[in-house]
């Protein structure tokens, strides 16, 4: 670890996916709840400004949010909840509550000190997110059939996208962002690079309007449990790996972020690096 101190730090969890259901194949679902107590108290060990929880914190049943959500009190610091696609694995009548059980907005922004911090709602449009017959489902019926009839290795149901908007919403936060010359993390439950079968269904249409921005330093995500790595321009596209993989495998993060790089410092099963900015 540098000797000089970090600009910011932060705590990274993902996938947790917990219910209350026996293993299938490498998923040890009720085993996140063990899991996520080890991360809590790894965690709060570290000086940190905030956690952000990348997404699926359930695997599926409502009755899961209740026996999960109550450990995240016990961060030491603000804790900060992307949503993910199976968040919404939950009866019809409960999908438009799902952020409000959670205690968040489906998407927002935040800034320390000279960063800004982007979180997106990659379920905009899906067909778990919405239900039949909404806009939001509708859209992604379509660009479902057109991804599988252009051959996109990601256009999968458990895929969803940003809609129209979200995105004329990010653009603004990524102008405010450059017109106070501060440097920007996002976080999105879905991948956008490199290009893989578990990306956001409109990945190109993010991409291209993240990279125009010299601010953007930093994506980062979860969903692919395998983890991840890309470098697109000078924007680092992050992957962390899913904490429901493993009987008793671990996967953290702490993000520590300097004046020229940011250094990921992982746990368990998740990597370390050093990228620069």
């Amino acid at each position: 670890m540098k000797e000089e101190k970090p600009i910011i730090s932060f705590g990274v969890v993902a996938d947790l996916q917990y219910c209350n259901a026996p293993p299938l194949n490498n998923r040890f679902f009720r085993n996140s709840i063990e899991k996520l107590q080890k991360a809590i108290a790894g965690l709060n060990d570290e000086s940190l400004d905030f956690v952000i929880n990348l997404g699926d914190i359930i695997d599926t049943d409502w009755e899961s949010f209740d026996e999960i959500l109550p450990l995240f009190n016990e961060f030491k610091v603000p804790v900060y909840h992307v949503l993910g696609n199976h968040d919404y694995e939950v009866p019809d009548d409960k999908k438009e509550q799902v952020h409000l059980k959670i205690g968040t907005e489906k998407y927002y922004d935040f800034c320390i000190k000279d960063w800004r911090f982007i979180v997106l709602d990659g379920n905009e449009i899906s067909t778990f997110a919405n239900l039949p017959g909404s806009s939001g489902y509708i859209q992604a019926e379509q660009w479902l059939r057109e991804g599988e009839e252009q051959g996109k290795n990601n256009a999968n149901f458990w895929n969803g996208g940003i809609g129209k908007a979200q995105i004329d919403w990010l653009e603004s936060r990524l102008n405010v962002a450059a017109q106070s010359a501060e440097k920007v993390i996002v976080f999105c439950h879905y991948p956008v690079y490199p290009p893989a079968r578990y990306n956001l269904l409109n990945q190109e249409e993010v991409l291209m309007l993240i990279k125009n921005y010299k601010g953007v330093k930093l994506w980062i995500n979860g969903h692919n449990h395998d983890g991840n790595y890309g470098l697109f321009g000078d924007i680092h596209f992050l992957n962390v790996k899913g904490m429901v993989e493993g009987e008793h495998d671990l996967a953290w993060s702490v993000v520590h972020i300097y004046e020229n790089t940011i250094e990921i410092a992982g746990f368990g099963n998740e990597v370390s690096a050093t990228l620069s900015i």
